[in-house]
């Protein structure tokens, strides 16, 4: 028999998560994520640092957008602009133009100019993928010594919500235990109207002899409206027994924890 309870706690402790970006590839931008929070006309400006992490190679760069969105396992879906319902890639200006040159080690702004039509549809939030490509392709050689030719992109993720009052909503939906693949499956719907990010920690407490195991952290993004399927691997050794696993998803903007308990036996 299995024991299935999720629960909602509020946090008075600061979640700080720090992103960084380093790009191993040559470019390096920040923030790689831009937001935006603005109702049907209205526009705003975000700025975005490039630089160019080579000692010796000079980039031109170009700047284009994709539709993306997430797959129910958190993988990003890119696609052709302007296909996808929730994309606004029509409604962003790269100022003062979408090409440009870094010398080596030089670092420049550019501006995202967002502008939200007077009319839009009734997704909650839209999105985009800028892309930052090299224009001017590398000479090189690979680690087997065979000449190539390389060039560098980046992905920087535009997001725009309409300007009201957040709304953090979400719920995990179910928690199994997968005996055949020896791994839990939790189910999560994001229910809110934000971005919502953040980290699940997961932990086993055998019910016999109170031995506690951690298990592997899952990073979790979502868009609203989006169903996402988290897969926690168990231990291969693990022993023969009666369980309790809880997992505590805490959120990057957000004080809130939310927590999903379920009991299993493993006889395996």
């Amino acid at each position: 028999m299995k024991v299935l309870r999720f629960l909602t706690i509020v946090s008075f402790l600061a979640l700080i998560i720090s992103t960084k970006i380093s790009a191993q590839s040559g470019i390096s931008v920040s923030p790689p994520r831009t937001y935006f929070a603005l109702n049907p006309g209205e526009s705003e400006r975000k700025k975005i640092m490039v630089t160019n992490v080579s000692d010796v190679h000079t980039l031109e760069l170009s700047v284009s957008f994709n539709d993306w969105k997430y797959d129910e396992f958190g993988g990003n879906v890119v696609s052709e602009p302007n296909t996808l319902p929730t994309s606004n890639a029509n409604w962003i200006t790269v100022l003062p133009s979408n090409t440009f040159t870094l010398l080596p080690k030089e670092s420049k702004e550019i501006e995202v100019l967002m502008q939200v039509p007077e009319k839009i549809n009734a997704e909650s939030v839209h999105t985009a993928m800028m892309y930052i490509t090299q224009t001017n392709p590398i000479a090189g050689q690979n680690k087997s010594g065979e000449n190539i030719i390389f060039s560098i992109r980046t992905g920087i993720k535009i997001y725009q919500r309409l300007n009201i009052a957040r709304d953090t909503n979400v719920e995990f939906t179910n928690f199994v235990y997968d005996k055949t693949e020896n791994r839990l499956v939790l189910n999560i719907s994001n229910e809110g109207n934000v971005w919502s990010e953040g980290t699940i920690r997961n932990e086993i407490i055998n019910q016999e002899n109170g031995q506690q195991i951690k298990l592997q952290d899952a990073v979790f993004y979502s868009l609203p409206n989006d169903k996402r399927i988290v897969y926690i691997p168990l231990p291969k050794d693990l022993p023969k027994g009666s369980y309790i696993v809880t997992s505590t998803l805490s959120f990057e903007k957000d004080d809130q924890l939310k927590i999903a308990e379920l009991t299993f036996s493993n006889d395996k």
